[in-house]
């Protein structure tokens, strides 16, 4: 039984497959599942003779006879300790009061992955169990796509008081914490749902301000969840989907906008998308560039993954404005990631850089994108000689 996850890892998953085949009487006794092998299925029959079990198994003996059901099932703790990295937070309780979505949002996964929006199993029966096999634990960590939609949300807050975790609440004197991991839906977000959610320690808020059609709900929601005493979020950003750099750039100062109005912190976490039905991660949206997608990932670097509210600190990683967002963007890397010590670099570049039309600069953008592909960087050097004395910035050590 082999289980996928990311699509861009069904290539692995395949190889792992075709090793156990000499292992098996026939390769129909491999069985392949999970979220990659659900989301692709066509990508495996094409590379092998698999048994694939697509969707949820969430009935007893879909995998086989007298199997369980195992989306009731509890989560593996275990699988803490098998990484390198230590996950945060880990000492926590990880549930789901309900599965699948009411959206059908074109870059979102769970559309397919689960279908039919409905309750699972109370989060006190889940706690309970997962108390009796691995111990009681600090936080809560709730992992559903969308709960805000489930009508009777009234009663999953409630429920989640009950379970010790009202606002203020400490365990051995340390605070304790709710999570919407997979954050709040500000288009449901009500006045009477903002003040339940005040109601338990939850910490930080999570919103979702993906494109520009939501802004008007995410400005309401922000306000109405400040209203209510919370200081701290922390919102997905998406981008290299339908947006432009512009737009992206716009929400971001959005946040900074909200955050000198209302007194609070709004910490972007911006999230690049990549197509879910896609085996690689090299996915470049039509308005975004190769080098404006490195160049955010390169700042991004620097700032730990997340955008600051601090005004300071968002005008020296991103920009002023747009067309200072877009120079960050196309430096060389190591003018953005070691902005200090590059500062005398990054001012030659830049002067450079703004002798260029528009054009020019689009022209350079994908000859960069052209150099990262190839393996003869000299060769592509040399047909670009106009760029010549900017390409040397980006590759000191490449003579054309």
């Amino acid at each position: 039984y082999i289980s996928s996850l990311f699509t861009y890892e069904l290539r692995r998953t395949v190889e792992t497959a075709k090793y156990y085949q000499k292992s098996v009487e026939s390769s129909k006794d491999i069985f392949i599942g999970g979220i990659g092998a659900t989301l692709m299925p066509h990508y495996v029959r094409a590379n092998g003779d698999f048994s694939i079990i697509e969707g949820q198994i969430d009935c007893p003996n879909k995998l086989e006879p007298g199997s369980p059901n195992l989306v009731t099932l509890l989560p593996d703790y275990d699988l803490l300790s098998c990484t390198e990295k230590r996950y945060t937070p880990s000492d926590a309780y990880f549930c789901r009061a309900t599965i699948g979505c009411i959206r059908k949002c074109t870059f979102c996964a769970v559309p397919k992955l689960e279908p039919k929006f409905r309750k699972l199993r109370s989060l006190s029966s889940q706690v309970k169990e997962i108390i009796k096999t691995f111990g009681e634990k600090q936080d809560l960590i709730i992992l559903d796509n969308n709960i805000l939609a489930w009508e009777q949300f009234d009663k999953i807050i409630d429920e989640i008081k009950d379970l010790g975790f009202e606002k203020g609440s400490k365990r051995e004197r340390r605070k304790r914490a709710v999570d919407f991991n997979q954050g709040l839906d500000a288009r449901l977000l009500t006045e009477d749902k903002a003040r339940l959610l005040s109601k338990i320690c939850l910490k930080p808020v999570r919103l979702a301000f993906d494109t520009m059609a939501v802004e008007k709900h995410y400005r309401k929601a922000v306000i109405r969840l400040a209203k209510n005493g919370f200081y701290e979020f922390t919102n997905y950003l998406l981008f290299n989907c339908e947006d432009s750099p512009e737009d992206f750039f716009y929400r971001m100062s959005v946040n900074l906008e909200l955050s000198e109005e209302l007194g609070i912190r709004v910490t972007g976490f911006p999230m690049k998308y990549s197509p879910v039905d896609s085996v690689v991660r090299r996915y470049i949206s039509p308005k975004w560039k190769w080098k404006y997608l490195r160049g955010i990932q390169c700042v991004l670097l620097a700032t730990h993954g997340m955008v600051s509210p601090n005004p300071e600190f968002f005008a020296a990683a991103f920009g002023n404005n747009y067309e200072e967002f877009l120079n960050i963007l196309s430096m060389p890397e190591r003018y953005i990631i070691h902005r200090n010590a590059y500062k005398e670099e990054a001012k030659d570049w830049l002067r450079e850089y703004k002798k260029l039309s528009e054009s020019e600069r689009n022209a350079l953008l994908d000859v960069l994108a052209e150099i990262v592909r190839t393996k003869n960087k000299i060769k592509v050097f040399r047909e670009n000689k106009r760029f010549l004395h900017l390409l040397n910035y980006y590759y000191p050590d490449v003579k054309g």
